[in-house]
This record gives structure tokens, C-alpha cells and sequence, in this order.
């Protein structure tokens, strides 16, 4: 059986697992596969039964590289493919009625590869988990303005102003393998590949060039990457995850620009489609 959407994540103990295959369940995803990384397996007592949601449990899956191992299986099976994080939320902006399915068989429907910049969120340092992320979490950075990377030798923390990477919708029967942020090995010349901000054609590489609010605001398809969500996620971060073990607390809030409030995502969830944000100074 051949499906038009599927979606591949990698999971290690992450609470919002619900939150995120609800969403991309609605968002016209056919199926979504988990990449389970050892965690505590009570996150999935909602999922474990759902039929549109695999989960393939393994473990040390960076250093095995199981992701490979998984997209090879999958490959034959889909038409286009979502590699995304469980922090990372792909939304519709310019036709905001539209869900992510609507837009890859419309706007996007003879691009091969899509790539769909971030859109870096803030939790403006409150303490405890929220019960709902995109409920609650509604700060993000001004991509208008630059911003202070204090740990020079750590990408995660850099400035995102001439540069903020990608997530990509693509094609899998057009490349053997995949990155973080795209896909790799094509085995065709003819590529097109589009951003996804005015659908123009853009160059395979983990990178938007020169984001700003107005791109934002009219773009087609968007990332809203929930990278610090908490104080207690932080620290939690520091504890297990080996991205953030060598970094404190105050080097991960130091990354927390909550300059603007955005309502897009929690007005998503209310299917209210009069979306509006403010510009805060802080």
C-alpha cells in the first residue's frame, strides 16, 4: 500500500508526544513512525493502540544510526515524507484554512523537496512544564533583530539572523538517505527544490537565508521549534540529553528571546484563522 503523507520522529522520554501526533494526525498525515530511543514506554499509553502511529522501540539510535535503517524500510510506501523533531511543528500561515496535506497537493504539488525554516520559540523562563505546549508557550524571537550568541563555540546557541535552519517535506523516492535538516543523496539531476516561504526554487542545504517577521507573517509553511520550553525542561535536557550535558542552566536561558507574542499555533488549535501577533520589548 502506497500513502500520500507519512511522518518520521525520534523520541527519548518526550512529554509531548500526544500533543505532537495530535497535531499532525489533524494536519493530514497518513502515518506517523516513532524512533523510540529507550524511553520510559508509559509516554505511549494513548498511542500504543492507534493504528496510524508505529513505533519501532530500539536504543543508542544517533550512534547505530537507526534512522537510516528505518527511512530504507519506509522509503517504497510514501509519497512525501516529514523527518521532524518532537519540537518541531511545521503550520500553514498564508492560507491558514489549509492544513500541511492541502498545501503539498496545491501550492507545493511538483516540488520534490520542500525546505521550511524555523521559527524559534521562547518559554520567557517559566518554571514548570505547561500541560499543553502550544497552548501555553507563546513567545518567540523577533527574527527581525540580531541576537548575542554567548557560547561562540556551540551552533544550537548562535545568532539566527543571516542564517536559521531548515526542516524538510520531500519526496523519498527521489533520495537514498537523509540529514537532520534534509534529505541527501538524490538520484536524479533534475531536482526542484522550493522554500517554503514564496515557493521559489532554493539551493539543498540545512538553511533559510535572511528570515524576517514579514516572512513570517506571509510565508506558506513554517517551523515553530519549541527548543527551550521550561526551566524544568532545561534542566532536564542538561541531565539526559547528550546535546546538553557540557552546558548549564543559564547557558540554555541565555537563548530565550521572548520578544514576540505569537498566537498563530494556539489560534491553529481553536480553528481560529484570524491570527495575530504583537511585538513585545523586553
Amino acid at each position: 500500500m502506497e500513502y500520500f503523507l507519512g511522518l518520521i520522529t525520534r523520541c527519548k522520554d518526550e512529554i509531548y508526544i500526544d500533543e505532537f501526533v495530535d497535531y499532525y494526525l489533524k494536519e493530514g498525515v497518513d502515518v506517523i513512525m516513532i524512533l523510540d530511543d529507550n524511553s520510559n514506554k508509559e509516554i505511549y499509553k494513548n498511542l500504543i493502540n492507534n493504528e496510524r502511529v508505529i513505533i519501532i522501540f530500539d536504543n543508542n539510535i544517533i550512534l547505530k544510526r537507526s534512522i537510516y535503517t528505518l527511512y530504507n524500510s519506509i522509503r517504497p510506501f510514501f509519497e512525501w515524507i516529514i523527518y521532524i523533531d518532537v519540537d518541531e511543528f511545521i503550520t500553514t500561515k498564508r492560507n491558514k484554512e489549509n492544513t500541511i496535506r492541502d498545501e503539498l497537493m496545491t501550492t507545493f504539488k511538483d516540488a520534490i523537496c520542500i525546505k521550511i525554516p524555523w521559527v524559534m520559540m521562547s518559554c520567557n523562563r517559566i518554571l514548570k512544564n505547561p500541560q499543553s505546549l502550544l497552548k501555553t508557550n507563546i513567545y518567540r524571537w523577533n527574527h527581525n533583530k540580531r541576537h548575542i550568541n554567548f557560547i561562540s563555540d556551540e551552533p544550537k546557541f548562535k545568532c539566527r539572523y543571516n542564517t536559521i535552519e531548515v526542516k524538510c517535506i520531500f519526496k523519498p523516492k527521489y533520495f537514498e538517505d537523509i540529514k537532520d535538516h534534509h534529505p541527501i543523496k538524490p538520484n536524479i539531476s533534475n531536482l526542484l527544490v522550493v522554500e517554503s516561504i514564496h515557493n521559489k526554487p532554493y539551493i539543498l542545504d540545512p538553511y533559510y537565508y535572511n528570515l524576517r517577521e514579514t516572512d513570517i507573517n506571509t510565508g506558506f509553511l513554517l517551523c515553530y521549534h519549541y527548543r527551550i520550553i521550561s526551566v524544568e525542561n532545561c534542566l532536564l535536557k542538561i541531565k539526559n540529553n547528550i546535546w546538553y550535558k557540557k552546558y548549564t542552566l543559564n547557558d540554555l536561558l541565555s537563548n530565550d528571546y521572548a520578544e514576540v507574542i505569537d498566537y498563530h499555533m494556539l489560534n491553529k488549535l481553536n480553528n481560529n484563522i484570524n491570527i495575530s501577533q504583537i511585538s513585545i520589548t523586553k
